[in-house]
């Protein structure tokens, strides 16, 4: 049995991105392999069946989806303290990752997808509705941040971070105009985006906006609008 552990990635991929910050938190030793997602290798099923990033082969097992390897992560290094030991703020965390999924990601992906002037103002209305409710999440955790547990660096940070990187550099290279209103209505979520956005590990693994939007524009066609 092989004892390296191989992280199979996609900088373009928030859902890899998650995996690599979480790997940056413990300071798990891997060796990095970068899959071209518009030209998998055919080897790659054997890795992930669902030919999907980001995946992780450790102790000679193989193992994917980013949730279940930030979780990873934690079990491998829960000195890290990315998962507190109470099991309600445990519960709270995973209830926040799947609302921003539900409410600001899925919305943002529709939007990206259907890219249209007319669209926008429906998007960022919905932004702000969910953002107000994730204002009212950030303030049962702690009055100030910059994390989601107050001064704590937990995985409701880990999960969330890539998109939200992600989400405002399609809005400052295509929609810079348009200004989500949450940001500048609630400090708490302010505080929020640019603590986890600028915190080391998530910033230190960010391909950076032109890369990003650069890949947006091949995918989607984008443009300013």
């Amino acid at each position: 049995m092989s004892d390296k552990t191989v992280f199979y990635t996609a900088k373009i991929c928030p859902f890899a991105h998650r995996a690599d910050i979480a790997f940056r938190e413990i300071g798990l030793d891997v060796e990095k392999v970068e899959i071209d997602l518009n030209n998998k290798p055919s080897w790659y099923n054997s890795v992930n069946p669902e030919s999907k990033v980001p995946a992780l082969t450790i102790q000679g097992k193989n193992i994917a989806e980013s949730l279940v390897l930030i979780e990873l992560a934690n079990d491998l290094k829960p000195e890290a303290g990315l998962l507190p030991s109470n099991p309600v703020t445990r519960a709270q965390i995973r209830f926040v990752i799947e609302y921003f999924s539900s409410k600001v990601t899925s919305p943002w992906y529709g939007f990206l997808r259907d890219f249209k002037k007319e669209n926008l103002k429906n998007y960022l209305d919905g932004l702000d509705a969910a953002y107000a409710r994730i204002n009212e999440l950030l303030l049962e955790q702690a009055p100030t941040g910059p994390y989601f547990l107050g001064s704590q660096f937990s995985l409701a940070d880990v999960a969330i971070a890539p998109f939200v990187i992600r989400q405002e550099a399609s809005r400052k290279g295509f929609f810079k105009d348009a200004q989500i209103e949450a940001f500048t209505k609630y400090p708490r979520v302010k505080e929020w985006v640019e603590g986890i956005t600028s915190h080391p590990s998530v910033k230190d693994s960010y391909p950076g906006d032109d890369y990003i939007n650069d890949k947006f524009k091949s995918r989607w066609g984008l443009y300013s609008l």
